[in-house]
């Protein structure tokens, strides 16, 4: 059985564009075909990509089929990303209790004024650019509070940025794919003394708790703290932006939802949840096959590249009723937009919250708000909203 061939770039054309609303459309039609297909990597070769909610579900917790343990040929394994049980476990175990939600509160008392001030000025001015100009630069200043780097915010959001250029945001092939040694050089120094002071002077923060943490009884070396601290700026701040953008621009376009939001504050978690779903941010995950398997007559054999669509898993027919539809009154919200299985996103707690004050203060601080312009998207490895001038009205004084 010949296989379906997937590019993203034709499927999601129309969301890229504008003119979809949303991705359930194009996944809707490539799911009637089948669950798998391949993608072009552009190199020559091609990754498999699994697309259906049931197979994913399978997928994402059979680690001893589809295996994240990668061996870069140039530069470290990103840990614990690159790792699996039992290798992986400590290294969850060492971050987990900083996103309980003690934690998390504390850091929201503290990033919920930035919000406030970045959001007042532009209102201020009559609106702004809501993708890079508030999106980026608020997750990238809610994850330096986070660690508590002492670095200008800016450094980071540049890095980050030019990370996810250099590495296509992840989409190379995971047996080849190595990181741009000289680009991670840019920041390792800040990194580096960072860590040498939290040894010397811990405190209650995560990179305090990961510099002076073991893994059994063994304590982490400075590459391997480097490389978990990285991998934090990494994730956390790229998808964290995308769920904030994905979400205001849904409001934008839609102002009865916007102002029964604004009516109704205590259903905006709601919100923020069937937003993940229908928007996912990190549309997939990689993943290598080290075993062959069969899926729906494919066979996928071991040392294939695999991704697991975790986007049109949460936009699958099969599985949700009227799936393309946003509706916060959704019985189920028991999305796959933070992953599932062992790999579950540790840094879901963060970027909920931060899609959560985002929207309670943009709602709070205008009357309405809408698009000003043309806005500017990414469909894929990750859905997102990079440029977004908006026009706002001020809320008027009570």
């Amino acid at each position: 059985m010949e296989s379906l061939i997937w590019d993203p770039s034709t499927t999601l054309a129309d969301v890229e564009d504008g003119s979809a609303d949303g991705t359930g459309a194009a996944y809707a039609a490539m799911l009637e075909q089948s669950p798998v297909a391949r993608y072009d990597d552009g190199d020559g070769g091609f990754i498999w990509g699994i697309f259906s909610h049931d197979e994913i579900a399978k997928a994402a917790v059979d680690y001893k089929t589809f295996s994240n343990v990668t061996v870069p040929k140039d530069g470290p394994r990103i840990m614990p990303l690159m790792a699996d049980p039992p290798e992986h476990t400590p290294y969850r175990r060492l971050v987990n209790q900083f996103f309980a939600k003690e934690p998390i509160a504390r850091v929201e008392a503290e990033v919920r004024p930035i919000a406030a001030e970045m959001i007042d000025a532009m209102v201020a001015a009559g609106g702004g650019e809501f993708g890079r100009g508030y999106a980026y630069a608020y997750s990238t200043r809610v994850l330096c509070r986070f660690l508590r780097v002492k670095e200008d915010w800016q450094v980071y959001d540049e890095w980050t940025s030019e990370m996810e250029r250099l590495t296509g945001s992840g989409v190379a092939p995971r047996a080849s794919a190595g990181l741009p040694i000289e680009h991670l050089m840019k920041v390792t120094p800040y990194l580096l003394e960072l860590i040498s002071e939290r040894r010397a002077s811990p405190g209650d923060d995560i990179v305090s708790g990961i510099a002076t943490g073991k893994l059994g009884d063994e304590p982490m070396d400075d590459q391997a703290v480097l490389m978990m601290i990285m991998t934090l700026i990494m994730a956390g701040r790229s998808t964290s932006a995308s769920g904030i953008g994905n979400l205001v621009l849904r409001l934008a376009r839609d102002p009865e939802l916007q102002q029964f939001l604004r009516e109704n504050p205590d259903r905006i978690p709601d919100a923020v949840e069937e937003s993940l779903r229908i928007d996912t941010p990190q549309q997939q995950m990689p993943r290598l096959c080290v075993q062959d398997i069969e899926i729906d007559g494919q066979t996928i054999k071991a040392g294939d590249t695999v991704f697991v669509n975790y986007g049109s898993a949460n936009v699958d027919p099969a599985h949700w009723e009227r799936p393309g539809e946003f509706d916060i009154d959704r019985p189920v919200k028991r999305h796959m937009a933070f992953g599932r299985g062992v790999h579950l996103c540790f840094g879901a707690p963060l970027g909920r919250m931060q899609m959560r004050v985002s929207v309670e203060e943009l709602l709070a601080r205008t009357s309405s708000f809408e698009l000003a312009g043309e806005i500017e998207r990414r469909t894929w490895p990750r859905l997102s909203v990079e440029k977004m001038p908006l026009r706002m009205v001020a809320a008027e004084a009570s």
